[in-house]
């Protein structure tokens, strides 16, 4: 999962900045009274009493319990409260609470060319992440506790600053944790919540959160409505005097353990692809050490 564009990282990593309708019965046909019986040829009547079975016949059973419950449809999802509080029942205890992969980058040059590098990581639902960079011999990486991203290179903290990770939030965090909580996360990244509509793109009916139509650089994300997984994110950011959009595009999902996975990310900058991530060995409910998080620990990780 990208890190950050403002990170230190080593030498060789400092560029790498998911009716039965029960059919009307009628009831067989009345007899006629006596008194016109015999005015009616046998024949007649025997025809008569055959329809009369063969409607019997086709009244079908019904359901134990009473006839069966009518189909109810969610409700249309119309502002971005309704949305948050959506993602979060749809998914309720339906989300795995931690995943461990093998992340695979390719960064791709402005000039042409690619360069490419591994990541280990370990995420713990809600907002827990760490990132290896491998070799992990060098023991440099970077580690997300809730609101803050602490920076280690060569196995010494460098920093500490305030970051809320959004692919960790929209990506995990929203399935887990409660709405106003994600709501809140969501203003503090600069999300205009009042902003909600829903398009179609790439086929597929979507909900977009924190931008109007044509807008593509202000921090806005879009949830699928059908699969209710976020399929984009866009990170408007400040960096000196200019203002850089993030586009991330999760291209792709897997069932992992019967969870829905994003295992493809590819970032974008002013509409160019400029970093991919596809994940490997991917595992979910596994065990994972609450020492990983710890910052006095960073060292002692498993990635050998």
């Amino acid at each position: 999962m990208w890190s950050d564009g403002g990170i230190h990282r080593p030498t060789q990593c400092r560029t790498l900045v998911f009716r039965l309708v029960a059919e009307p019965w009628h009831p067989p046909p009345r007899m006629p009274p006596p008194c016109l019986m015999p005015l009616m040829s046998r024949p007649f009547v025997s025809t008569v009493l055959l329809l009369a079975v063969a409607a019997c016949a086709r009244r079908p059973a019904e359901a134990p319990g009473g006839p069966p419950a009518p189909v109810t449809r969610e409700a249309p999802v119309t502002n971005s409260r309704q949305l948050v509080e959506r993602m979060r029942e749809r998914y309720d205890g339906k989300w795995f609470r931690t995943l461990t992969f093998l992340q695979n980058n390719t960064l791709y040059k402005r000039g042409g060319g690619e360069d490419r590098s591994q990541w280990m990581e370990y995420m713990s639902v809600p907002g827990r992440l760490r990132i290896e960079y491998l070799p992990a011999v060098n023991k440099s990486g970077v580690l997300f506790v809730n609101d803050t991203v602490f920076t280690f290179v060569n196995g010494k903290r460098m920093d500490a600053r305030k970051r809320i990770h959004p692919l960790l939030l929209l990506g995990a965090d929203v399935y887990a944790i409660p709405p106003e909580r994600t709501l809140g996360q969501l203003d503090s990244l600069g999300i205009d919540l009042a902003k909600f509509r829903e398009v179609d793109w790439e086929g597929r009916r979507t909900y977009v959160v924190g931008a109007d139509a044509g807008d593509s650089t202000s921090s806005q994300f879009w949830v699928s409505a059908d699969s209710l997984l976020v399929v984009r994110v866009v990170e408007s950011q400040t960096a000196g005097t200019r203002t850089v959009a993030t586009d991330y595009r999760f291209n792709k999902y897997a069932d992992v353990g019967g969870f829905p996975v994003a295992v493809e990310i590819l970032m974008l900058r002013d509409g160019r692809p400029l970093f991919k991530e596809e994940y490997a060995d991917v595992k979910a409910n596994v065990d994972v050490p609450e020492t990983l998080f710890d910052t006095s620990r960073w060292t002692s990780g498993p990635t050998p």
